[in-house]
């Protein structure tokens, strides 16, 4: 197989595009930032629906955080909450908060998260016991 590497510092943009590839066997490399960095680690986590997707109806109360849903879909990635009913709600990472603190979902509205099932969402309403509906992507 032919060395494809260059002796001198290329002259001009086609080259250095050229220089981008290197050939081992019957695979071509591309060389990205490792060069700069040293070295490139991490995992791909694709988004969106891949497994399956569940919808849940949870019935929430103006006294108690409500974990949104009860119980998360395994392998979880999306998340988004309807609130369908005539009462506000808020939602909030900490079920611990005391009083109605956290991020409004207006009625008729929705909110949509990207996060897996390990982070636990909690809910409350304004007042009364509205449901709300949560689905669930994974």
């Amino acid at each position: 197989m032919t060395d494809l590497t260059f002796t001198e510092k290329p002259r001009n943009r086609n080259t250095l595009e050229v220089e981008k590839f290197t050939l081992d066997e019957d695979l071509v490399h591309v060389r990205v930032l490792a060069k700069i960095l040293g070295s490139v680690s991490g995992s791909f986590t694709p988004s969106g629906l891949s497994a399956g997707g569940k919808i849940t109806e949870v019935a929430l109360n103006s006294t108690t955080w409500t974990a949104i849903p009860p119980t998360p879909l395994t392998a979880r990635n999306a998340v988004g909450f309807q609130n369908q009913s005539g009462i506000e709600i808020k939602i909030n990472h900490d079920n611990s908060v005391s009083g109605y603190v956290g991020i409004k979902v207006l009625p008729g509205s929705e909110r949509y998260y990207d996060i897996t099932d390990t982070v636990i969402i909690y809910a409350k309403s304004f007042s009364g016991t509205p449901t709300i509906v949560v689905e669930e992507i994974a």
